[in-house]
């Protein structure tokens, strides 16, 4: 079995820890070392089986080091990245049992994909993408660090890198979302979104919040 390391023990990461426990069931791939976090009382009065063994920004990888990335944040997730590669860490691609992803798609490196997913055919998925309880219709492609949030539908769009994607929301066919937008939870996107713009409602407009 591989060692693996969970990146952030807040909410999100925990949800790895399952899905890779979820793997474990069926196929025994991944001895889970526990997490690291900059905050040592992230785990304070959380029910949980694993530790936190160190700190982000301190831990040095041992070479037989795999690391899951419990972040959201697309920003955040890209400078935690890169401060581990550094470092030459290697980060693992996880697919839950319990997503459905037809034949040709592209995964990048390290993506993780939760429960509930679905991926259509010939989805392009970046390196670093999060796809939490999602679905990507066909054809979409989805940019390096982006993250997209429960129940929200991406329908054979584009989205840039570091685009984070609301629950329950939608994005249209064929609709381009710029790097570093944010999409609000519940929003409708019928026109295209610039980069940097974050958008809300229905349909989904510009604020500045």
């Amino acid at each position: 079995m591989k060692n693996i390391i969970i990146v952030g023990a807040g909410g999100f990461g925990r949800e790895i820890l399952y899905l890779i426990k979820d793997i474990n069931k069926i196929n025994p791939t991944w001895n889970i070392k526990g997490f690291i976090d900059d905050n040592a009382s992230a785990l304070n009065n959380i029910k949980c089986d694993y530790k936190i063994i160190g700190s982000i920004n301190e831990y040095e990888p041992d070479k037989d080091d795999f690391f899951a990335l419990g972040i959201a944040n697309p920003k955040t997730k890209e400078k935690i990245i890169n401060n581990l590669k550094f470092k030459d860490a290697k980060f693992a691609t996880l697919i839950s049992p319990y997503a459905y992803i037809s034949g040709y798609v592209d995964l990048g490196e390290g993506c993780i994909i939760f429960p509930m997913s679905t991926i259509g055919d010939c989805v392009k998925i970046g390196n670093f993408v999060h796809i939490a309880g999602s679905m990507i219709g066909q054809d979409s492609i989805i940019g390096d660090y982006s993250t997209t949030t429960g129940y929200s539908n991406i329908v054979s769009a584009s989205l840039g890198k570091r685009v984070f994607v609301g629950s329950h929301a939608v994005i249209l066919n064929e609709r381009k979302i710029g790097d570093d937008a944010f999409i609000c939870a519940g929003s409708i996107v019928f026109h295209h979104v610039k980069p940097g713009v974050k958008v809300f409602g229905y349909p989904a407009r510009k604020i500045n919040i």
